[in-house]
């Protein structure tokens, strides 16, 4: 087994869908503008919440009003991310087995790192190690760079580490961090799309991945 096993948030241990769209719509809502689908939202999370509201609002806005809509986003969803956020069934116990055979474990997310420490904190309660988020100075992800410094934090070489995901961005950062990949189709990307970024691994369910990280 890999001693450094290192998971995205969104879409991979946290459904965290139903906040993230309620806080969008909430927004768009102030503003008088047309909300967004369960599956807008989807195809547009995992860029980070800035890049979520450029893609959720009307072409035809300016940047202070796209401004003041991303603000209102922030506000409402710090203040509501855990309405009916969870994390998938699974992946508490096996979070607990993984740490109770000595390796190490991190979060790396392109969300914003206090939201990133506050869930974490919150639902997991100390099982991981480190946790990154967005922060100043440091590109995000597929920018190999978070992943990179959780590496070094943690004293991990890429050979040593798996990083595990639920989208096309989580595959382009393995990569690009010469990290082994697991793809999981659970989140909020289908697996074409993990296909199509040439994912090392593929599964369907938290039993799957940790036979799968038992073998590797």
């Amino acid at each position: 087994m890999k001693t450094g096993i290192i998971f995205d948030m969104d879409g991979t241990i946290l459904n965290t869908i139903d906040d993230i769209q309620a806080s969008v719509n909430h927004a768009l809502a102030a503003k008088g503008l047309p909300l967004r689908t369960l599956d807008q939202v989807k195809a547009d999370v995992g860029r980070s919440a800035s890049y979520l509201i450029q893609q959720s609002v009307p072409a035809h806005l300016t940047k202070a009003d796209i401004d003041d809509v991303f603000q209102r986003y922030q506000t409402h969803y710090d203040q509501n991310n855990m309405n009916q956020t969870g994390p998938y069934e699974g992946i508490i116990g096996l979070l607990e087995r993984l740490k109770a055979k000595g390796c190490k474990l991190a979060v790396v997310s392109n969300k914003v790192e206090y939201l990133v420490h506050e869930l974490n904190q919150n639902i997991f309660k100390g099982l991981f190690d480190l946790a990154i988020g967005v922060r100043n100075g440091i590109p995000i992800k597929p920018a190999p760079d978070m992943l990179l410094a959780a590496l070094d934090t943690l004293g991990l070489r890429p050979e040593d580490t798996l990083f595990i995901g639920d989208s096309d961005i989580d595959i382009q950062t393995a990569q690009n961090a010469g990290i082994e990949s697991i793809g999981v189709t659970w989140g909020f990307r289908t697996e074409a799309v993990l296909k199509a970024q040439n994912a090392n691994h593929i599964v369907h369910d938290v039993k799957a991945l940790e036979t799968l990280l038992e073998r590797i």
